[in-house]
């Protein structure tokens, strides 16, 4: 009885071993993003660092939910990031909050495809006043 405890036991832990191995394998890596959003129905084109194979691209509106009031107003929604040379890309949800100053708000990835697929990441979001737009600057980390 004992031994099978022991046994049991030791079956447990090495279980337990291989799954933080298996956790400890995904890589975390700073990323930034960078975007000049135009209010037009032009795509927008980004620049990013730390998506392995996602350098540039187009970005898309993906629907939102946009409020104007006469304090900041409210912008939540999402983008769809489409990676320049390939089929892949990511959905990020964005929260953020806008007035004649700028932005502030958090991104969340919420759904990637092709070599991006299985990526997950998060951060915050803080945009720069342009003509006919706003110049978004996403910093944060994703997890492979």
């Amino acid at each position: 009885m004992i031994k099978r405890a022991i046994g049991s036991a030791g079956l447990a832990l090495a279980v337990l071993l291989t799954a933080s191995g298996a956790v400890a394998a995904q890589s975390r890596t700073a990323v930034t993003m960078d975007v000049p959003t135009t209010f037009d129905e032009v795509p927008n084109l980004f620049v990013a660092t730390g998506i392995a194979g996602c350098a540039t691209g187009e970005v898309i509106d993906g629907g939102a939910h946009v409020e104007f009031t006469p304090a900041p107003g409210v912008f939540a929604g999402s983008k769809v990031f489409a990676c320049d040379g390939s089929d892949s890309g990511l959905v990020v949800r964005l929260n953020a909050r806008f007035g004649p100053g700028g932005s502030v708000g958090s991104w969340a990835i919420v759904d990637a495809w092709g070599t991006l697929a299985g990526i997950r990441g998060s951060g915050s979001l803080t945009g720069d006043p342009i003509a006919n737009g706003i110049f978004d600057h996403y910093t944060g980390s994703i997890v492979r």
